[in-house]
């Protein structure tokens, strides 16, 4: 029986990416979905990219600010920007 994307990317988040990654460079040939998990792989960097920009743009104000608005104002930015990718990650397994 085939499983669906939300299936495998459910197990992939449990697994967590260090270990797909590990997992998929040990036994290649071995992975049953292995469309589903470049795809989630792919989903998984596009996130990270994301929170990196956003925190080296946040780090790079602060650098700049002695202020402390502008620290909490960054925070709160940066916590948006991890909510954004959480649903978005949880509007994915819905579908």
């Amino acid at each position: 029986m085939r499983k669906t994307r939300e299936q495998v990317w459910r197990e992939l988040d449990t697994l967590g990416e260090d270990e797909v990654r590990q997992r998929l460079a040990a036994k290649p040939t071995e992975v049953e979905e292995p469309a589903l998990v470049h795809e989630w792989l792919v989903r998984q960097e596009r996130v990270n990219s994301a929170l990196a920009d956003t925190s080296n743009r946040l780090a790079a104000r602060d650098a700049g600010a002695g202020g402390g608005v502008k620290k909490v104002v960054g925070s709160a930015l940066l916590l948006g920007v991890a909510a954004v990718a959480l649903g978005f990650m949880l509007a994915r397994r819905k579908r």
